[in-house]
């Protein structure tokens, strides 16, 4: 399979489980209500998320610019629209 597919798909996972973890600390679930604290857990695991695409797809992505496209914006869309869903509707 292709890096770009596999950095691109890793990232997507891992944002779909951002927005539930980001929704868990804004509603309450876990025990207390932190929209900024929702954001940094997001941050956070966006940056692990990171190093486990880059030690999978070794010098196959370099550069910040297919970084940016590849892992970081999909990441991040996904996360925005999957976060303000499950806010409205959970």
């Amino acid at each position: 399979m292709d890096a770009t597919i596999k950095v691109t798909t890793i990232h997507l996972i891992a944002a779909l489980v951002a927005a539930l973890i980001s929704t868990a600390l804004t509603l309450g679930w876990i025990g207390f209500k932190n929209d900024i604290f929702a954001f940094f857990v997001a941050a956070i695991i966006l940056y692990f998320t990171g190093k486990f695409s880059q030690k999978i797809a070794g010098d196959e992505i370099s550069g910040f610019s297919q970084w940016l496209w590849d892992g970081i914006a999909p990441f991040f869309f996904t996360w925005v629209i999957s976060y303000t869903l499950f806010v409205m509707y959970l």
